[in-house]
């Protein structure tokens, strides 16, 4: 226990944090490369070391209907309506991960899954917007997207040098939770045998505004998987510079409170002299 307390309290180094080559991200929806991985790839760029990775994006839930503070029109299911959500969604990603990683200099996969929204979940009891869900809470429709999600997985666990970048589910937004769960099915699975490294980033704003019971299920998660905690420093305030310049239609004022509060939090449990992030490695045994 305290070799493992002591993991969390150590602030690695940038380049340490990820030491694989090739990182591929599984972005549940349209602005989760920036709120998984915007902290880490600012540090990249700061640092000058940028150039030593290549990112391969996978957009997973891009059939959205969901806009920030249009009322109803998010229940609205119509064709019509996804298209014109989908599409602002689409070229504001684009745009925040071109500025991040430089036009061109990444790929960028859209898988075509339905969000949530347009599945017809509902809000949680919540200051920001989401659909809550966990196993109990799984339609057939939801099955299936997971079991499609492990199909994908397991592809890319045999790549050599990649580390996989999934979220860690902070409030369990069905549609990141899905996403973490296909990745820890298949990591067991394959019980040593694929040669891509597991990684769960804290997801943001959620981390931010977690309840306590919140909080222990992650903790819950992180000590059940064994995860290998790897923090690190970066400005909140660029992540939340970018967010609100790029993702128009999707950013609160809420965003701002879950960036901060979190990136505090661990300056604190950690005696960093700065705000940080924090991911965590799923030892699959992979070389």
């Amino acid at each position: 226990m305290m070799l493992l307390e002591n993991k969390k309290n150590t602030i690695c180094a940038i380049t340490e944090v990820i030491p694989q080559s090739h990182i591929v991200v599984f972005s549940p929806h349209f602005d989760d490369v920036l709120f998984m991985l915007g902290g880490y790839i600012s540090e990249l760029k700061r640092t000058g070391t940028l150039h030593t990775k290549k990112f391969h994006i996978n957009l997973l839930f891009s059939k959205s209907n969901y806009l920030a503070r249009s009322g109803r029109e998010n229940f609205n299911k119509s064709l019509e309506r996804i298209k014109f959500a989908t599409g602002q969604r689409l070229l504001e990603d684009q745009e925040c991960i071109d500025e991040m990683l430089g036009k061109f200099n990444y790929r960028y996969e859209i898988l075509g899954e339905s969000e949530c929204f347009t599945r017809g979940k509902k809000f949680a009891d919540s200051e920001m917007e989401f659909p809550h869900g966990m196993y109990e809470d799984f339609d057939d429709s939801d099955k299936e997207i997971f079991r499609r999600m492990k199909e994908r997985i397991r592809s890319w666990a045999a790549c050599p040098d990649t580390a996989l970048i999934f979220p860690i589910a902070f409030k369990e937004h069905i549609d990141h939770f899905i996403v973490r769960e296909a990745a820890v099915e298949v990591a067991k699975e394959l019980n040593g045998e694929g040669k891509a490294r597991f990684y769960f980033q804290e997801d943001k704003p959620y981390g931010g505004i977690a309840t306590e019971n919140e909080r222990q299920r992650i903790d819950h998660f992180i000590s059940t998987n064994a995860l290998e905690c790897r923090t690190f420093r970066y400005d909140p305030e660029h992540m939340i510079t970018l967010a609100f310049k790029h993702y128009i239609t999707q950013v609160e004022e809420v965003y701002k409170i879950g960036i901060r509060n979190r990136a505090k939090y661990l300056e604190e449990v950690t005696h960093a002299d700065g705000p940080c992030d924090r991911i965590y490695l799923y030892d699959n045994g992979a070389l």
